[in-house]
């Protein structure tokens, strides 16, 4: 790591708390390191580092840089320093041609759980759909990562569209089918995580798309887990809620 990554680091570090550690630690069961540092406090300590270090007057490939080697920490506050930069401080200077170099943080193990994962995933990769000058063009290359080697990587590429799922395809155009043929590949997998991001990302789709999110649910009732469809069917009306889960649980 760079002494500018350090140098961040040792502002973290100053600013952890014990009982903030014991309580990040219990609610991912021992999946990730801590330090023990409350969010807003990293948001702070992020936008003064890239400030003191002058990123903001950098170029953009020095600031990408440097944000990407927080990811290599051990510790999540860091890796979430890391996206608050990306998704935060140099956002519109960033676009597709970055997405391989964010892809490296999967393949590397550097984003390895589901906090970093959604972080990353609705921070950052949302805020390229939404800055780019062809928000479709992004989103495909976004939803392609569908096909990655890890769990997490194609977890991200669907998780990416969970606020903007409630829009359909006022969002951007062919976002519906893109979220049903990502969540197709995704509900394949019996995995916790593939299902609960099929369950989170559809749910809200079904605010645009119940018909054929319901669908979706019955083409794939022998898939779905019971917590995925459960959290798929929780926005529809009441009536189609019902049928869907009682389809599942004759299945």
């Amino acid at each position: 790591m760079s002494a500018r990554t350090r140098r961040l680091q040792r502002t973290l570090a100053g600013r952890a708390s014990g009982s903030t550690r014991a309580w990040w630690e219990r609610y991912l069961k021992g999946e990730a390191a801590f330090r023990g540092v409350p969010m807003a406090e990293v948001r702070r300590a992020t936008k003064a580092w890239w400030h003191d270090e002058g990123l903001d007057g950098e170029d953009v490939r020095t600031g990408r840089d440097a944000a990407l080697d927080l990811f290599a920490s051990r510790f999540t506050e860091d890796k979430l320093a890391g996206t608050i930069a990306l998704a935060e401080l140099c956002i519109e200077n960033l676009g597709d041609t970055d997405l391989p170099a964010f892809a490296r943080l999967f393949d590397l193990g550097h984003v390895g759980d589901w906090n970093v994962t959604d972080w990353f995933a609705v921070k950052l990769l949302a805020n390229l759909v939404c800055e780019s000058d062809d928000p479709a063009r992004t989103a495909r290359a976004i939803a392609d990562w569908r096909k990655g080697r890890t769990l997490w990587q194609r977890r991200a590429g669907l998780v990416a569209f969970a606020n903007l799922a409630r829009h359909g395809d006022a969002a951007f155009p062919g976002q519906t089918d893109l979220l049903l043929e990502t969540a197709d590949v995704l509900v394949r997998d019996p995995e916790r995580f593939s299902q609960t991001a099929v369950g989170w990302v559809l749910r809200e789709l079904g605010v645009a798309e119940p018909e054929r999110v319901s669908a979706f649910a019955r083409d794939h009732r022998e898939r779905l887990s019971r917590e995925a469809l459960r959290n798929l069917t929780a926005k529809l009306d009441p009536a189609s809620r019902k049928a869907l889960r009682d389809a599942h649980a004759a299945r």
